[in-house]
């Protein structure tokens, strides 16, 4: 019976038809509205004009979104991406057309970074540079797939003295570290921001401070 009155009671409220006198008032939860409504479960939209988008926290004046900004750039309306500094430094990697080459895709094509590499060292396995993990020239899914890691962090400067074999994982930090630093010098991200380490073993350290062998 209770719950057919709960549903009655609902049904009445959606369609503005008088409720059913039979059924029980709504429960009242300790801290909320009328209505059996939590405050923990109520938003505010964000305090910034135009944004829909719904408070951080009951407290909070802003959206997950522009308190990022604000904590990253020291302002709601800055974007990274805005300011064009890229992992590779605005330097696009460079693509071969060599079908017959063991790294070229279904397409032909393949990095000359990769070709340059291969030349080098030659089929794996292989070490990463940093961190010692082994690694092959495997898929890009396979988490021991081998990266071409450009020391200088230009992406176009495919000199074999300026290529190691990396991990994924230490390929992928070490740029976004790189990229932190150029993004802070530039202006855009205030010292508020950490950038993601390298954590293994108990040892947290920037890639590039890492010890190599």
């Amino acid at each position: 019976m209770r719950r057919r009155a709960t549903c009655v009671t609902l049904c009445a409220s959606r369609t503005g038809m008088p409720a059913d006198p039979r059924a029980p008032d709504p429960p009242v939860v300790r801290g909320s509205t009328a209505g059996g409504v939590p405050m923990a479960k109520m938003t505010k939209p964000c305090a910034v004009p135009g944004c829909t988008n719904p408070a951080r926290s009951g407290a909070a004046e802003w959206c997950k979104m522009h308190y990022h900004r604000w904590y990253r750039h020291g302002s709601i309306d800055k974007v990274a991406h805005a300011s064009r500094i890229t992992v590779s430094k605005g330097r696009r990697y460079k693509s071969l057309t060599l079908p017959d080459h063991p790294l070229a895709g279904v397409s032909g094509k393949v990095y000359e970074h990769r070709v340059v590499l291969y030349a080098v060292i030659g089929p794996g396995p292989h070490t990463c540079h940093w961190c010692n993990r082994t690694i092959d020239w495997l898929p890009k899914s396979d988490p021991d797939h081998l990266q071409p890691d450009h020391l200088n962090g230009y992406g176009d400067d495919n000199r074999p003295e300026n290529l190691v074999p990396s991990c994924r994982n230490c390929n992928f930090t070490r740029g976004m570290q790189a990229r932190s630093d150029a993004l802070r010098q530039a202006g855009w991200w205030s010292n508020h921001d950490t950038v993601a380490e390298l954590a293994r073993g108990g040892r947290r350290q920037r890639i590039t401070d890492a010890a190599v062998g």
